[in-house]
Protein backbone atom coordinates (compact mmCIF):
# COMPACT_ATOMS: atom_id res chain seq x y z
CA UNK A 1 0.00 0.00 0.00
CA UNK A 2 0.99 3.29 -1.24
CA UNK A 3 0.73 6.74 0.82
CA UNK A 4 0.61 10.08 -0.74
CA UNK A 5 -0.53 13.82 0.04
CA UNK A 6 -4.35 14.59 -0.42
CA UNK A 7 -4.01 18.41 -1.54
CA UNK A 8 -6.98 19.38 -1.44
CA UNK A 9 -8.21 18.91 1.74
CA UNK A 10 -5.70 21.83 2.68
CA UNK A 11 -6.59 25.23 2.28
CA UNK A 12 -2.52 26.20 1.63
CA UNK A 13 0.62 24.58 1.71
CA UNK A 14 4.40 25.85 2.84
CA UNK A 15 7.79 24.80 2.13
CA UNK A 16 9.58 22.28 4.58
CA UNK A 17 13.34 22.14 3.66
CA UNK A 18 14.14 19.01 1.73
CA UNK A 19 17.62 18.62 4.57
CA UNK A 20 14.64 18.29 7.44
CA UNK A 21 13.64 14.81 5.65
CA UNK A 22 17.02 13.80 4.17
CA UNK A 23 19.36 14.53 7.62
CA UNK A 24 16.88 14.85 10.21
CA UNK A 25 14.17 13.03 10.25
CA UNK A 26 15.59 10.15 12.53
CA UNK A 27 17.44 12.36 14.32
CA UNK A 28 14.82 15.22 15.53
CA UNK A 29 12.54 14.50 18.36
CA UNK A 30 9.16 14.76 18.14
CA UNK A 31 8.92 18.15 19.99
CA UNK A 32 11.58 19.80 17.59
CA UNK A 33 9.87 19.14 14.40
CA UNK A 34 6.55 20.69 15.87
CA UNK A 35 8.34 23.83 16.21
CA UNK A 36 10.05 23.78 13.30
CA UNK A 37 6.64 23.43 11.32
CA UNK A 38 4.94 25.56 13.28
CA UNK A 39 7.66 28.22 12.72
CA UNK A 40 7.74 27.06 8.90
CA UNK A 41 3.97 27.99 8.93
CA UNK A 42 4.50 31.46 9.55
CA UNK A 43 7.28 31.99 7.36
CA UNK A 44 9.81 33.67 9.16
CA UNK A 45 7.95 35.63 11.64
CA UNK A 46 9.19 35.36 15.02
CA UNK A 47 7.78 34.15 18.25
CA UNK A 48 8.38 34.50 22.00
CA UNK A 49 8.78 31.86 24.17
CA UNK A 50 5.42 32.23 26.27
CA UNK A 51 3.27 32.41 22.46
CA UNK A 52 5.38 29.46 21.04
CA UNK A 53 4.76 27.48 24.26
CA UNK A 54 0.98 28.08 24.15
CA UNK A 55 0.55 27.27 20.28
CA UNK A 56 2.41 24.27 20.51
CA UNK A 57 1.00 23.16 24.17
CA UNK A 58 4.27 23.23 25.71
CA UNK A 59 3.66 23.13 29.50
CA UNK A 60 6.81 21.43 30.89
CA UNK A 61 9.99 23.95 32.01
CA UNK A 62 12.19 23.44 29.54
CA UNK A 63 10.67 21.84 27.06
CA UNK A 64 10.73 24.59 24.93
CA UNK A 65 14.35 25.03 25.22
CA UNK A 66 15.01 21.22 24.35
CA UNK A 67 12.90 21.19 21.46
CA UNK A 68 14.73 24.54 19.85
CA UNK A 69 18.12 23.67 20.57
CA UNK A 70 18.26 20.82 18.27
CA UNK A 71 17.97 23.40 15.55
CA UNK A 72 19.49 26.32 16.71
CA UNK A 73 22.39 23.93 16.85
CA UNK A 74 22.55 23.02 12.84
CA UNK A 75 21.09 26.73 11.85
CA UNK A 76 17.91 25.90 10.87
CA UNK A 77 16.30 28.43 13.42
CA UNK A 78 17.57 31.61 14.78
CA UNK A 79 17.25 33.68 18.13
CA UNK A 80 16.27 37.01 17.46
CA UNK A 81 17.55 39.66 20.02
CA UNK A 82 16.03 43.05 20.59
CA UNK A 83 13.65 44.82 22.58
CA UNK A 84 11.72 41.67 22.14
CA UNK A 85 14.65 39.41 23.24
CA UNK A 86 14.66 35.22 23.21
CA UNK A 87 12.11 35.26 20.05
CA UNK A 88 12.84 32.62 17.63
CA UNK A 89 12.09 32.31 14.02
CA UNK A 90 13.22 30.51 11.04
CA UNK A 91 16.57 30.84 9.86
CA UNK A 92 17.27 33.03 6.89
CA UNK A 93 20.16 34.92 7.10
CA UNK A 94 23.27 34.68 8.90
CA UNK A 95 23.59 36.22 12.32
CA UNK A 96 26.61 37.89 13.55
CA UNK A 97 28.25 35.93 16.39
CA UNK A 98 30.07 36.47 19.63
CA UNK A 99 33.30 35.22 20.63
CA UNK A 100 33.47 31.87 22.09
CA UNK A 101 34.00 32.41 26.22
CA UNK A 102 37.67 32.07 27.40
CA UNK A 103 38.36 28.62 28.76
CA UNK A 104 39.39 28.52 32.48
CA UNK A 105 41.94 27.12 33.82
CA UNK A 106 42.55 26.39 37.50
CA UNK A 107 44.55 24.38 39.38
CA UNK A 108 41.79 23.34 41.57
CA UNK A 109 38.05 24.06 40.99
CA UNK A 110 35.42 23.87 42.99
CA UNK A 111 32.29 21.46 42.25
CA UNK A 112 29.31 23.06 40.64
CA UNK A 113 25.80 22.54 39.33
CA UNK A 114 25.70 23.40 35.55
CA UNK A 115 25.38 26.86 34.69
CA UNK A 116 22.45 27.97 32.65
CA UNK A 117 23.32 28.36 29.45
CA UNK A 118 20.99 30.02 26.63
CA UNK A 119 20.32 27.82 23.46
CA UNK A 120 21.42 30.96 21.53
CA UNK A 121 24.78 31.12 23.16
CA UNK A 122 25.53 27.47 22.79
CA UNK A 123 24.58 27.93 19.00
CA UNK A 124 27.00 30.67 18.43
CA UNK A 125 29.66 28.19 20.22
CA UNK A 126 29.30 25.63 18.00
CA UNK A 127 29.68 27.96 14.66
CA UNK A 128 32.18 30.22 15.91
CA UNK A 129 34.20 26.77 17.32
CA UNK A 130 35.07 23.63 15.58
CA UNK A 131 36.31 21.92 18.38
CA UNK A 132 33.21 23.13 20.68
CA UNK A 133 30.49 22.06 17.51
CA UNK A 134 32.48 18.37 17.22
CA UNK A 135 32.41 17.50 21.02
CA UNK A 136 28.44 18.85 20.80
CA UNK A 137 28.34 16.74 17.87
CA UNK A 138 30.11 13.57 19.82
CA UNK A 139 27.72 14.23 22.66
CA UNK A 140 24.81 13.46 20.37
CA UNK A 141 26.23 10.20 19.27
CA UNK A 142 27.02 8.90 23.28
CA UNK A 143 23.55 9.26 24.27
CA UNK A 144 21.80 8.75 20.75
CA UNK A 145 20.02 11.71 20.74
CA UNK A 146 19.36 15.43 20.83
CA UNK A 147 20.33 17.00 23.79
CA UNK A 148 18.11 18.09 26.55
CA UNK A 149 19.12 21.60 27.90
CA UNK A 150 20.47 20.45 30.74
CA UNK A 151 22.76 18.14 28.88
CA UNK A 152 23.76 20.84 27.09
CA UNK A 153 24.70 22.81 30.64
CA UNK A 154 26.61 19.71 31.59
CA UNK A 155 28.46 19.49 28.37
CA UNK A 156 29.97 23.18 28.24
CA UNK A 157 30.38 23.06 31.53
CA UNK A 158 33.33 20.64 31.73
CA UNK A 159 35.05 23.00 29.11
CA UNK A 160 34.16 26.44 30.46
CA UNK A 161 34.08 25.97 34.11
CA UNK A 162 36.55 23.00 34.58
CA UNK A 163 38.54 23.77 31.80
CA UNK A 164 39.10 20.50 30.38
CA UNK A 165 39.68 20.72 26.47
CA UNK A 166 37.40 19.58 24.22
CA UNK A 167 39.02 15.99 23.16
CA UNK A 168 39.38 15.09 26.83
CA UNK A 169 35.71 16.21 27.38
CA UNK A 170 34.52 13.59 24.82
CA UNK A 171 37.00 11.14 26.14
CA UNK A 172 35.24 11.49 29.42
CA UNK A 173 31.86 11.24 28.63
CA UNK A 174 32.79 7.97 26.42
CA UNK A 175 33.92 6.79 29.25
CA UNK A 176 30.64 7.15 31.19
CA UNK A 177 28.59 6.71 28.80
CA UNK A 178 30.59 2.75 28.17
CA UNK A 179 30.72 2.51 32.46
CA UNK A 180 26.94 3.26 32.31
CA UNK A 181 27.60 6.45 34.57
CA UNK A 182 25.27 9.29 32.42
CA UNK A 183 24.19 11.24 36.10
CA UNK A 184 25.51 14.89 35.94
CA UNK A 185 26.82 14.43 39.41
CA UNK A 186 28.95 11.71 38.50
CA UNK A 187 29.67 13.41 35.70
CA UNK A 188 30.90 16.06 37.51
CA UNK A 189 32.60 14.28 39.81
CA UNK A 190 35.45 12.76 37.29
CA UNK A 191 35.42 16.01 35.59
CA UNK A 192 36.88 17.80 38.92
CA UNK A 193 39.02 14.62 39.98
CA UNK A 194 40.52 15.07 36.06
CA UNK A 195 40.91 19.09 36.18
CA UNK A 196 42.50 18.60 39.80
CA UNK A 197 44.92 15.84 38.59
CA UNK A 198 45.77 17.98 35.80
CA UNK A 199 44.72 15.15 33.33
CA UNK A 200 43.94 17.53 30.47
CA UNK A 201 45.55 15.98 27.46
CA UNK A 202 44.85 12.06 25.34
CA UNK A 203 47.70 10.53 26.56
CA UNK A 204 47.03 10.97 29.97
CA UNK A 205 43.18 10.78 29.54
CA UNK A 206 43.58 7.25 28.03
CA UNK A 207 45.45 6.12 31.48
CA UNK A 208 43.23 7.33 33.66
CA UNK A 209 40.39 5.18 31.98
CA UNK A 210 42.34 2.26 31.62
CA UNK A 211 42.80 2.50 35.34
CA UNK A 212 39.24 3.49 35.73
CA UNK A 213 38.16 0.15 33.97
CA UNK A 214 40.41 -1.89 35.34
CA UNK A 215 39.21 -0.97 38.45
CA UNK A 216 35.44 -1.19 37.41
CA UNK A 217 36.11 -4.58 36.26
CA UNK A 218 37.55 -5.79 39.43
CA UNK A 219 34.27 -4.19 40.66
CA UNK A 220 32.65 -6.14 39.01
CA UNK A 221 34.19 -9.28 39.61
CA UNK A 222 33.82 -8.70 43.21
CA UNK A 223 30.46 -8.48 42.82
CA UNK A 224 29.39 -11.39 41.00
CA UNK A 225 32.03 -13.49 43.41
CA UNK A 226 29.87 -12.03 46.59
CA UNK A 227 26.45 -13.15 44.76
CA UNK A 228 25.24 -9.21 45.05
CA UNK A 229 22.29 -8.16 42.66
CA UNK A 230 22.84 -4.35 42.94
CA UNK A 231 25.61 -2.79 43.51
CA UNK A 232 28.55 -2.99 46.33
CA UNK A 233 28.77 -1.40 49.84
CA UNK A 234 30.36 1.63 49.81
CA UNK A 235 32.18 -0.32 52.59
CA UNK A 236 33.61 -2.37 50.09
CA UNK A 237 34.47 -0.29 47.37
CA UNK A 238 36.72 2.23 50.17
CA UNK A 239 38.46 -1.52 50.50
CA UNK A 240 39.37 -2.18 46.92
CA UNK A 241 39.94 1.49 46.48
CA UNK A 242 42.61 1.27 49.41
CA UNK A 243 43.75 -2.12 48.08
CA UNK A 244 44.33 -1.06 44.86
CA UNK A 245 44.98 2.84 45.03
CA UNK A 246 46.89 2.62 48.08
CA UNK A 247 48.52 -0.13 48.38
CA UNK A 248 49.10 -0.95 44.77
CA UNK A 249 47.58 -4.82 44.11
CA UNK A 250 46.67 -5.97 40.85
CA UNK A 251 43.08 -7.37 40.38
CA UNK A 252 44.48 -11.21 40.10
CA UNK A 253 46.60 -10.69 43.51
CA UNK A 254 42.81 -9.45 45.28
CA UNK A 255 41.11 -12.33 43.51
CA UNK A 256 43.90 -14.64 45.07
CA UNK A 257 43.12 -12.82 48.24
CA UNK A 258 39.35 -13.48 48.15
CA UNK A 259 40.08 -17.20 47.21
CA UNK A 260 42.54 -17.73 50.70
CA UNK A 261 39.95 -15.96 52.82
CA UNK A 262 37.37 -18.43 51.56
CA UNK A 263 39.16 -21.37 52.04
CA UNK A 264 40.90 -20.72 55.75
CA UNK A 265 37.60 -19.83 56.90
CA UNK A 266 34.80 -20.65 54.53
CA UNK A 267 33.35 -17.52 53.82
CA UNK A 268 34.10 -14.56 52.60
CA UNK A 269 34.82 -11.46 55.06
CA UNK A 270 36.81 -8.51 53.71
CA UNK A 271 38.13 -7.81 57.30
CA UNK A 272 39.94 -11.05 56.79
CA UNK A 273 40.85 -10.49 53.43
CA UNK A 274 42.11 -7.41 54.32
CA UNK A 275 44.59 -8.71 56.90
CA UNK A 276 45.96 -10.94 54.24
CA UNK A 277 46.03 -8.53 51.81
CA UNK A 278 48.38 -6.62 54.66
CA UNK A 279 50.55 -8.97 55.54
CA UNK A 280 51.57 -9.65 51.86
CA UNK A 281 52.32 -5.92 51.80
CA UNK A 282 54.03 -5.51 54.51
CA UNK A 283 55.98 -8.85 53.61
CA UNK A 284 56.37 -6.90 49.86
CA UNK A 285 54.19 -9.48 48.21
CA UNK A 286 52.49 -8.18 45.21
CA UNK A 287 52.54 -11.34 42.72
CA UNK A 288 50.23 -14.80 43.21
CA UNK A 289 53.57 -16.66 42.71
CA UNK A 290 55.43 -15.41 45.65
CA UNK A 291 52.30 -15.36 47.85
CA UNK A 292 52.16 -19.26 46.73
CA UNK A 293 55.24 -19.77 47.77
CA UNK A 294 54.97 -17.90 51.27
CA UNK A 295 52.09 -20.17 51.60
CA UNK A 296 53.96 -23.29 51.53
CA UNK A 297 57.01 -21.88 53.03
CA UNK A 298 54.25 -21.39 56.21
CA UNK A 299 52.89 -24.65 55.79
CA UNK A 300 55.86 -26.40 55.87
CA UNK A 301 57.48 -25.25 58.76
CA UNK A 302 53.96 -25.68 60.74
CA UNK A 303 54.25 -29.30 59.37
CA UNK A 304 57.72 -29.81 60.55
CA UNK A 305 56.44 -28.21 64.04
CA UNK A 306 53.79 -30.48 64.25
CA UNK A 307 56.42 -33.94 63.22
CA UNK A 308 59.61 -33.04 65.25
CA UNK A 309 60.04 -35.48 67.90
CA UNK A 310 58.65 -34.37 71.35
CA UNK A 311 61.42 -34.96 74.09
CA UNK A 312 60.06 -36.48 77.27
CA UNK A 313 59.16 -34.35 80.44
CA UNK A 314 61.43 -35.27 83.24
CA UNK A 315 60.10 -36.72 86.20
CA UNK A 316 59.86 -34.11 89.27
CA UNK A 317 62.55 -34.59 91.81
CA UNK A 318 61.43 -35.03 95.52
CA UNK A 319 62.13 -31.12 97.20
CA UNK A 320 65.37 -31.51 99.21
CA UNK A 321 65.45 -30.31 102.99
CA UNK A 322 66.08 -26.75 103.47
CA UNK A 323 70.19 -27.12 105.01
CA UNK A 324 69.38 -24.11 106.99
CA UNK A 325 65.82 -25.99 108.79
CA UNK A 326 65.80 -25.36 112.13
CA UNK A 327 63.25 -28.40 112.16
CA UNK A 328 64.02 -31.36 111.44
CA UNK A 329 61.82 -34.38 111.78
CA UNK A 330 64.41 -37.39 111.28
CA UNK A 331 66.16 -35.85 114.61
CA UNK A 332 63.33 -35.55 116.83
CA UNK A 333 62.40 -39.13 115.80
CA UNK A 334 65.62 -39.83 116.61
CA UNK A 335 65.20 -38.44 119.92
CA UNK A 336 62.13 -40.15 120.93
CA UNK A 337 63.62 -43.63 120.34
CA UNK A 338 66.46 -43.21 122.41
CA UNK A 339 64.25 -42.18 125.31
CA UNK A 340 62.41 -45.07 124.96
CA UNK A 341 64.75 -47.25 125.11
CA UNK A 342 66.81 -45.76 128.07
CA UNK A 343 63.17 -45.78 130.12
CA UNK A 344 62.99 -42.01 129.90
Amino acid sequence: MDYTLNAGVWNSVFAVPASVVDDYIKLAGERSLKLLLFLLRYGGKSFSEEELCEKLGFSEKGELEDAAVFWEQRGVIRRVYGDDSGELCAASEKKTVSEPKPVKTVEKVKAIKPASVSSGEIADRIKSDKEIALLFSEAEKIYERPLYQREINLVISLVDHYGLKPGVSMMLLSYCKKAGKTTPDYILTCAKDWADNGINSIELANARILKLEQRDSLYERVRKALGLKSKMPKKITDLLEVWTELWGFSEEMIMHAYDETVYEIGSWQPEYMNTILDNWRKNNIFTVKDAEKASEEYKASKKADKEAPKEKPKKAEKPKKPSNSSFDMDDVMAQIKNRYKNGS
